[in-house]
C-alpha cells in the first residue's frame, strides 16, 4: 500500500523535473543573438521608432564625413561664381593678395592665388594655358588630385598646354598636350604665382601678370569663337566660399549627386547617401525624422571633426617631431588619404574643415620643390592657442625654403583668417622682417603689439579667440627633412 501511495508523487516529480530539464535545454539552445535581441520576443514600437531615428542619424554623420571635401569645393564655386560670375573664361585672381575678407579654408595671403571652376559637361574636354613657375594643381570636384602643374607637373615649372577631358570622353585625342581625364564633369583649377621682393614687402606685379597668362577654351573652337579672358579682382572683396552649415548641405550634395557620373562616388558611399534618401537621379523628400537627422548632423559632425583633431592621433603619426607640438594634416597618408593599408577617412575629414586641395606635391619629400606645412594649436605646454595672450616664435636661422617662408594664423574651426587691423595675418620672408644677430627670427604673436617689438615681428590675434599657426616652406630644403632644422615651440609669454 505504501508503495502504491508514493508512485504518484514520485510520477509528478520525475514530471516537474523533466519539463523544468527541457525548458533549461531550451533557454540553453537559445543562440546569443537571439537572447540579445528582447530574448526572443519582440521590441516595442517606441524602441523601434528611436532606433531608427539614432540609424539615419548616425548614417548623416557618416555621410558629412565622406562628403565634405565635395561640399568643400562646391562652397568655393557658389561663392566665387556668385561673386564674380562663371564660365570657362573667368578666372578670379586675387591680385593685391588674398585677406580676411575672402572667407575660404586656409588661404595663403603670401601667394598671388588664381582659382576656378570648369565644367567639362556643359564644355567638353577644355584646354588649359598654364603659365611657367606656377604652384598649382587640377583636381576633380571630390578634391582628388588630376594632376600637379608646375615644378611637380609634367610642365616641370615651363608651362604648357593641358587638355582635361570629361568623364564620359570617347572622342580623338590629339598629341601635344598634357592630357588627363577628370572623373567629374566639374573640375577645380588652382594656381598659385609667387610675388618677388619689393620696397617694403612683396611685390604682386610680377606674379599677377603671369597669372593673367592662363588661357582656358573648349578644345574644338577655333580663334575667333572663344570667349576672351576675364580675370576680375578678389582682393579686398568680401566673399563667402565656405561650404554649407545648414540643410543646404545636403540640397547642394543631392545637386551634385544627379549631376556626376555615378561611378564618380564610391559605391558604398553612395550606399550611405541612399540610406538617407540622397540617389542619382531620385527625388529628393525626406521625411519629417530624416529631415531631423540630416539637419542634426550638419551641425553635430563638425564639431565630431574637430573634436578629433585635438584629441590628436593615438599612433601619433600626425606628429612632425617627438619634441615639438607641430603636427601635419596628412599625418603619414598620401595626397589621396591612404595609409599602408587603409584609407584614413578621419585624417581626411580633418583636413578639409580648415584647407582644400591635397597633391603629391604638397606630400612628398621632394628637395627644394614641394613644400611643407608644419602646424601647431597648442604652445610648448599643450596648452591650446589663446589669442587674449601673447606668444613668441622663434625661428632658427638658415629656415629651409628655396623659395620662401611664411607664418600665417587661422580660425582653427575653419581655417579662416581672422580679421585684425593688420592687412594680412601673416608674415613672410619678403616682410623684411628684423632677424636677430644670428640670423634668427623672433615673430610674436598677442591681441596688442608687445611694447620693444617692432611692428613687422607681430602678429595680432583676435582677444578669447581661439587661433593656430601654419609655417609655410616653400621648395623645402633638406634641413627640414632630416630635421637638422626646427622651429621652437610656440612660447605663452608670462
Amino acid at each position: 500500500m505504501k508503495t502504491a501511495t508514493k508512485c504518484p508523487f514520485i510520477a509528478a516529480a520525475l514530471v516537474v523535473a523533466l519539463a523544468f530539464a527541457a525548458g533549461a535545454q531550451a533557454q540553453e539552445a537559445m543562440s546569443p543573438l537571439v537572447k540579445q535581441m528582447y530574448n526572443g520576443g519582440w521590441p516595442d514600437k517606441t524602441a523601434v521608432e528611436q532606433l531608427n531615428k539614432d540609424r539615419l542619424y548616425y548614417d548623416a554623420i557618416q555621410a558629412y564625413r565622406l562628403t565634405l571635401p565635395a561640399l568643400n569645393t562646391i562652397g568655393m564655386r557658389d561663392g566665387s561664381e556668385a561673386k564674380f560670375g562663371n564660365g570657362y573664361n573667368v578666372l578670379p585672381i586675387w591680385k593685391d593678395r588674398m585677406n580676411a575678407k575672402t572667407l575660404v579654408p586656409t588661404p595663403n595671403c603670401d601667394v598671388i592665388y588664381s582659382m576656378s571652376y570648369l565644367d567639362l559637361k556643359e564644355t567638353g574636354p577644355l584646354v588649359v594655358h598654364a603659365p611657367p613657375h606656377v604652384i598649382g594643381m587640377f583636381t576633380d570636384f571630390l578634391q582628388r588630385t588630376i594632376t600637379d602643374v608646375g615644378a611637380l607637373g609634367p610642365d616641370r615649372n615651363r608651362g604648357g598646354l593641358y587638355l582635361l577631358l570629361p568623364p564620359d570622353y570617347q572622342g580623338h585625342v590629339p598629341a601635344g598636350y598634357f592630357v588627363f581625364k577628370s572623373s567629374t564633369y566639374n573640375v577645380f583649377l588652382f594656381f598659385r604665382t609667387v610675388m618677388k621682393p619689393g620696397a617694403n614687402g612683396p611685390d604682386p606685379t610680377e606674379a599677377v601678370a603671369d597669372a593673367e597668362t592662363t588661357r582656358v577654351y573648349p578644345l574644338n573652337l577655333v580663334e575667333k569663337e572663344r570667349k576672351p579672358m576675364k580675370f576680375p579682382n578678389g582682393s579686398n572683396v568680401p566673399v563667402n566660399m565656405m561650404y554649407p552649415t545648414d540643410f543646404s548641405y545636403w540640397e547642394k550634395l543631392k545637386a551634385f549627386v544627379d549631376y556626376e557620373p555615378v561611378e564618380a562616388i564610391a559605391p558604398e558611399v553612395r550606399g550611405i547617401l541612399a540610406s538617407v534618401g540622397i540617389i542619382k537621379g531620385v527625388p529628393f523628400n525626406p521625411d519629417v525624422a530624416t529631415k531631423e537627422a540630416l539637419s542634426k548632423a550638419v551641425e553635430t559632425a563638425p564639431k565630431m571633426i574637430y573634436a578629433w583633431r585635438l584629441a590628436g592621433r593615438a599612433d601619433g603619426r600626425d606628429r612632425y617631431y617627438t619634441d615639438r607640438q607641430y603636427i601635419s594634416a596628412w599625418a603619414g597618408t598620401d595626397a589621396d588619404w591612404f595609409q599602408a593599408s587603409y584609407l584614413d577617412i578621419n585624417q581626411r575629414a580633418s583636413f578639409f574643415q580648415v584647407a582644400y586641395s591635397s597633391a603629391p606635391a604638397m606630400v612628398m619629400d621632394t628637395i627644394n620643390a614641394g613644400s611643407k606645412y608644419p602646424s601647431t594649436m597648442r604652445d610648448k605646454d599643450g596648452d591650446l592657442l589663446d589669442g587674449s595672450k601673447s606668444y613668441k616664435l622663434h625661428l632658427p636661422a638658415g629656415i629651409p625654403a628655396k623659395a620662401f617662408w611664411a607664418i600665417t594664423i587661422y580660425n582653427p574651426a575653419d581655417g579662416t583668417m581672422p580679421e585684425t587691423s593688420q592687412a594680412f595675418p601673416s608674415r613672410n620672408q619678403m616682410d623684411k622682417v628684423p632677424p636677430n644677430a644670428d640670423g634668427s627670427i623672433d615673430l610674436y604673436f598677442s591681441p596688442n603689439k608687445i611694447e620693444g617689438v617692432d611692428e613687422k615681428n607681430w602678429i595680432q590675434t583676435l582677444d578669447s579667440r581661439a587661433f593656430l599657426v601654419t609655417i609655410r616652406l616653400y621648395g623645402t630644403g633638406t634641413g627640414f627633412y632630416d630635421q637638422t632644422w626646427k622651429p621652437d615651440d610656440v612660447v605663452k609669454l608670462k
